[in-house]
């Protein structure tokens, strides 16, 4: 697998509230936090970390199992944030999207996520995204109330209608994917993909060098604006099953 990552502060932004959590070669993944100055990336290492902590816990496990797992996992995560967020304390209000994939070692990713942090997948030169936005524009598209196209510019874009941390509890997704050699999976979070159309990730991920790739992804969100923290990691899958012992 070769892997590359980039979390920039941007052009506009005074911190970086995004985390990566990079587990080679089965652990990925993303949080953008939110909450005011230093609250927000408190709560995206917060998740990371308690992610971290459980990877143990799936390893070995497939199928209906790990699905259930997971969904455990997005809910610990987010007791773990929401305590530390309740009101009077210094992190009142902060929260954090969460974006992942695990793989099993037997040709499947397990991609799971909390609100609009995206996990795309490239195949065969045609990018496709496999996580839902958890965004009131999101919803607007998906009933017809909007184009793509329009949510692209939408001023409501970042509203989110779940987060971790945000309520006592979540209700995150799972989708089960089958990976192949020379699959390329990219994980990001927002300040990636409100500067960049799909169309324009999709050319970028084509080149064939992960790094150069990473670099044209950055550069070009930068050159747009850079409007939010820039994260995100690129995952180039060099065989069938991504293997591991659980470490």
């Amino acid at each position: 697998m070769s892997v590359a990552a980039r979390t920039h502060i941007g052009r506009v932004r005074k911190n970086n509230e995004d985390s990566l959590l990079l587990e080679r070669p089965y652990l990925f993944a993303i949080a953008d936090g939110m909450g005011g100055y230093n609250a927000g990336e408190i709560a995206s290492r917060l998740a990371l970390d308690k992610l971290k902590a459980e990877k143990a816990d799936l390893f070995g496990k497939t199928g209906f199992a790990l699905v259930s797992k997971l969904y455990q996992v997005m809910r610990d995560i987010n007791n773990e944030v929401y305590e530390k967020a309740r009101p009077g304390s210094s992190f009142e209000g902060m929260g954090t999207t969460l974006s992942g994939i695990y793989f099993t070692g037997s040709g499947k990713g397990y991609v799971f996520n909390v609100g609009d942090s995206r996990v795309y997948l490239l195949r065969q030169n045609k990018l496709q995204q496999i996580t839902r936005d958890h965004s009131l524009v999101a919803e607007m598209v998906e009933h017809g109330e909007l184009t793509r196209e329009e949510a692209f510019d939408h001023p409501q874009k970042n509203m989110l209608t779940r987060g971790i941390g945000v309520d006592e509890d979540v209700n995150g997704d799972v989708f089960v994917i089958d990976v192949y050699s020379d699959d390329i999976i990219l994980l990001c979070s927002d300040g990636l993909t409100d500067m960049l159309h799909d169309k324009e990730i999709e050319e970028r991920l084509m080149l064939s060098d992960t790094e150069a790739a990473a670099d044209a992804l950055l550069s070009a969100a930068l050159e747009k604006g850079g409007r939010d923290n820039i994260s995100f990691i690129i995952l180039k899958l060099d065989w069938k099953e991504v293997e591991h012992d659980g470490r």
